[in-house]
């Protein structure tokens, strides 16, 4: 008699979905930005500019052939577009076709991931994808700040664009937190050592205020517990000797020789204190200042304050943006760009509702949020150009934000869940 045969149970696997244009052109720049910092003697800086260029290919692209799926607000930022694109058609300076560019490739990356379909397994996928690169991150960090090489903190690291990504990658552990990950509270400590390991101060600020301000549901008591956290350790931080003599030419100093320091900085007033370290951006920001007058309305023209910072500074940008678009753009550019700014956050915080109860409301949290660290560090580095550090992942995760609204209203749901 013969038995019949039984067929193996196959266990239920979710299919996979293979990764979009726009995630494998956004990976593509941002190790091209980062896998250079393993190399020696700055092997490798030479193809950073694929940083951006490579996500601005790739997401060109797919908004060209699928430009009716766009669901990007880029209606809110036509205004800012057109101011750009005017001054480029009269501009003079040199690299200011690259400049303006790089100034909209946020944009580009935005709408190309708004065309896409947002499913738990997209969702998924980028939760993966940014945890593995939150490694390679950590692992840059190390080699640039001589701990992994010298078993040393180097006194001053090539890591400052470092920090600006650091606090976006904070951001995003901090709405993960928000959610219930609790290890996503160790991603987010380790990403605040970030800054402190590479000694830039307005990176360990901006990092360390991304968790009590983040946008994601957090309960207040949360909040203030962080709070008293991070005034303890900054604390701490602030008299350790290699911060001390990062502010001050003498080596020492107290907090409120810090704060007066940095607000005579930015106001432009003398100095109250000659002993306060400006690394250069006090005679960058005076030069600038003086001039605005000349074109106080309508500004000196697209990249016209690079002549300005490599003669005094021997650098291609002038550490604080804000200051970048008044003297280029004038009163009425950064106005707009401002308005904008708040216009892109109210517009998204409107919409979190509708993906309250879906895994891709963190999209939007994070999107939107981000604005606030991005504000900040404008006032001391060049965030709005380091697209390839900030910008552009920033932008991605709107255009998720905004894919998933699309999504959801297609299939009559909430979207995808966690």
């Amino acid at each position: 008699m013969s038995i019949p045969f039984a067929p193996i149970q196959q266990p239920f696997t979710r299919p996979r979905r293979k990764a979009p244009l726009p995630f494998i052109a956004l990976a593509i720049g941002i190790l091209a930005s980062y896998l250079p910092k393993f190399f020696p003697g700055g092997v490798g800086v030479n193809i950073s500019y694929l940083g951006w260029m490579v996500p601005l290919l790739g997401c060109g692209a797919v908004v060209l052939l699928q430009h009716h799926r766009i669901s990007f607000p880029l209606l809110l930022w036509l205004p800012w577009v057109l101011w750009v694109s005017t001054y480029l058609l009269f501009a003079n300076a040199d690299n200011a076709l690259q400049r303006s560019v790089m100034l909209l490739t946020p944009l580009v990356i935005g709408a190309g991931f708004s065309t896409l379909r947002v499913d738990e397994p997209l969702i998924k996928k980028f939760r993966l994808w940014l945890n593995r690169f939150f490694w390679i991150f950590i692992a840059a960090a190390g080699v640039s700040t001589g701990l992994l090489v010298a078993g040393q903190l180097y006194g001053a690291s090539a890591f400052a664009a470092g920090s600006i990504t650091a606090s976006l990658l904070a951001a995003w552990y901090a709405a993960r937190f928000s959610g219930g990950d609790r290890r996503a509270l160790v991603y987010w400590a380790v990403l605040a050592i970030v800054p402190v390991l590479a000694n830039t101060r307005t990176g360990m600020l901006v990092v360390a205020l991304t968790l009590p301000l983040t946008l994601a549901p957090l309960s207040m008591k949360k909040r203030l517990i962080v709070v008293s956290v991070l005034i303890a350790a900054s604390l701490l931080v602030f008299q350790s000797e290699r911060i001390q003599s990062k502010m001050f030419v003498s080596g020492q100093g107290t907090l409120l020789d810090a704060v007066f320091g940095f607000v005579d900085m930015f106001s432009g007033e003398q100095v109250a204190s000659g002993d306060f370290r400006t690394t250069g951006r006090k005679s960058m920001n005076d030069a600038l200042v003086a001039r605005l007058d000349e074109a106080f309305w309508f500004g000196h023209g697209a990249n016209t304050t690079e002549a300005i910072s490599l003669v005094i500074a021997g650098m291609s940008h002038p550490h604080n943006d804000w200051l970048r678009v008044l003297y280029e753009y004038g009163m009425l550019g950064i106005v707009l760009f401002a308005l904008t700014l708040l216009a892109q956050m109210r517009h998204a915080l409107q919409r979190f509702s509708r993906l309250r109860s879906s895994g891709a409301a963190i999209f939007l949290y994070v999107g939107a949020g981000a604005f606030v660290p991005m504000a900040i560090f404008m006032l001391s580095d060049n965030v709005m150009l380091y697209a390839a550090w900030f910008g552009n992942l920033q932008f991605a995760m709107l255009g998720l934000g905004y894919a998933a609204l699309r999504t959801a209203q297609r299939d009559g749901s909430q979207g995808a869940t966690p």
